[in-house]
């Protein structure tokens, strides 16, 4: 006979035993950041932060202009922000919205 163990008591986010006081709310969502695109070199997209040069994030043209929802060709010069979070896995970056200039 197999043993089959019931994980729907896990929480799919963390993996921790899911019970009246399991939240994810408390969490830190991020801090959001202005990004300008300055770069296309070949497949990437190069950004800066706007408040910190030192802050830069390369990312895949079409992944960027897909989560901007702009075509490809016309990021260069653009502005955009996201929320960025620091967790166990380094830096994540997500919510990319369209900026203003």
């Amino acid at each position: 006979m197999t043993d089959v163990t019931n994980n729907t008591n896990i929480c799919g986010i963390c993996g921790a035993q899911l019970d009246e006081e399991h939240s994810h709310e408390e969490e830190d969502p991020g801090i959001q950041v202005r990004y300008k695109v300055i770069k296309i070199r070949g497949i990437l997209a190069d950004s800066i932060a706007v408040d910190d040069p030192g802050d830069q994030h390369p990312l895949p043209t079409r992944v960027l202009a897909t989560n901007l929802g702009v075509d490809a060709n016309s990021l260069l010069g653009i502005q955009y922000t996201c929320l960025v979070s620091s967790d166990p896995y380094g830096t994540t970056r997500f919510d990319y919205r369209l900026g203003e200039d």
